[in-house]
Parts: structure tokens; C-alpha cells; sequence
């Protein structure tokens, strides 16, 4: 688990950040590692639906990028998709958010350029995430990892067969009302590369006091396979 505690300081490091997206302005909330740190990467992570009240500022969103940020010393970015906040543009059913999340993973590479580029997502994002990383993308935008907390297959059906060998770290809460863990689970077993899950106990769609165990175990099998560490292959 994360050892990971939210003080000023920490908040004081983060950003507001203005780039360009498909349909113009994209917001975004910016945040290096700490002071005297180079990143080692840049992890990007996208919000739930925008249609019922999904942000940014989303508290698992917000977790997950604090999280990712301390334990693996990797600059994160967090925005809005279209039409959500200041990002221009109309929600478009999950089409044009892939492009939306393109243009914020592109973002994070001309901040970061070396490193591992890191794409994570809650619900809505987690979905987003995976079926953009499906495609056939350059080098520079192609993440080296994923790392994606409830999934939402009834809305949003994943890619099968998911066509790329990418390491992914899913959580699932035990009481997820939108998708069954068994379903995540029967998914990955068909997965092409490295992957791990955890079904938290207890846990409902938004990790409701579980957020500490769930973001712990994304950073701890993120910085297994890409900072000096074996892969893990957990069920």
C-alpha cells in the first residue's frame, strides 16, 4: 500500500494547465514530482462519465494521481474532456474523448519526453483508456503501461482481443453495481502481456474508504514492471 499522505506542500506543486485538444482548449490540472526530483515519467489520468457529473477533480481521479506521483516519482496530469469544466466542445458518447485523451497523452509526452508514458482511468476513463491504447499508435504516444479502477463493460464494452502486449494493473471494488468482478477477471484471462488485478473487499464503484488499498496496489504493480521489478501476474 501507498505510504503516500496529502499535505500543502504536495498540493502546492500542482497547476492549472491550458492545451490544445480536437475541439480547441483542453484544461488540465499538472503536477511534477517533488522538489529536487526528475520525473521518471508521466502519467495521464482520465475522469468518469461526463454526463453524470464526471471531472477531473473526481476524488478517485485525484487520488490516483497524487498516488502515482509520490510512489513512482512520474509527472501526472489529470483534465477535462470535451465539454466538461473550461474544455471546449460537446460530450460526444465516448468518440471523440478517445481523441480528447490522445491529445492529453501527446501533452504529457512534450512534458516529459523520456520515461515511460503511464495512462490511467476511473469508470468512464478507465473504458476511454482502453479502447484508445487498442489502437495502432506511434511510439511516442503509445503507453508503456495501464492502470484502469472500474471498469464499466455494461456502457462501455472493452476491446477483445485487446491487440497490444501492455502491462495492465486493474482494480475492481467486490461491490461494484455496474460490472461484476468475474467479468474484469474472465476478461484479463485473455489479456496479451503482463497484468494484474485486485478485487478490493467491500469496495463499491467509487472506493468508498478504500482508495488508500486500491491506488496502492496500481503504483506497487506499475513500479514492479517498469522501475526494477518483475512482473506479477495476480487474479
Amino acid at each position: 500500500m501507498s505510504g503516500f499522505a496529502l499535505d500543502a506542500t504536495a498540493l502546492s506543486r500542482e497547476r492549472r494547465v491550458v492545451f490544445r485538444g480536437p475541439e480547441g482548449r483542453m484544461e488540465g490540472m499538472w503536477r511534477p514530482p517533488r522538489a529536487g526530483v526528475e520525473p521518471r515519467g508521466a502519467a495521464v489520468i482520465a475522469h468518469p462519465h461526463p454526463a453524470f457529473g464526471g471531472t477531473m477533480h473526481n476524488k478517485v481521479v485525484f487520488h490516483t494521481a497524487r498516488v502515482l506521483n509520490h510512489d513512482l516519482d512520474v509527472a501526472t496530469l489529470r483534465f477535462n474532456f470535451r465539454g466538461v469544466g473550461s474544455s471546449a466542445g460537446v460530450y460526444d458518447e465516448g468518440r471523440g474523448e478517445r481523441e480528447d485523451l490522445l491529445a492529453a497523452w501527446s501533452e504529457a509526452r512534450a512534458r516529459v519526453p523520456g520515461g515511460p508514458l503511464l495512462a490511467a482511468g476511473f469508470s468512464f476513463g478507465a473504458a476511454i483508456t482502453l479502447l484508445t491504447a487498442a489502437r495502432d499508435l506511434s511510439p511516442e504516444v503509445r503507453p508503456a503501461a495501464l492502470a484502469v479502477l472500474g471498469l464499466p463493460f455494461g456502457m462501455f464494452p472493452p476491446p477483445s482481443p485487446f491487440p497490444h502486449p501492455t502491462p495492465l494493473a486493474a482494480v475492481h471494488g467486490e461491490r461494484d453495481r455496474f460490472t461484476a468482478p468475474d467479468a474484469v477477471r474472465g476478461y484479463l484471462e485473455s489479456w496479451p502481456g503482463p497484468h494484474a488485478f485486485h478485487v478490493e473487499p467491500r469496495a463499491d464503484h467509487f472506493f468508498e474508504g478504500c482508495l488508500p488499498a486500491a491506488t496502492g496496489f496500481l503504483s506497487g504493480s506499475l513500479g514492479g514492471w517498469l522501475f526494477g521489478g518483475d512482473a506479477v501476474n495476480r487474479g
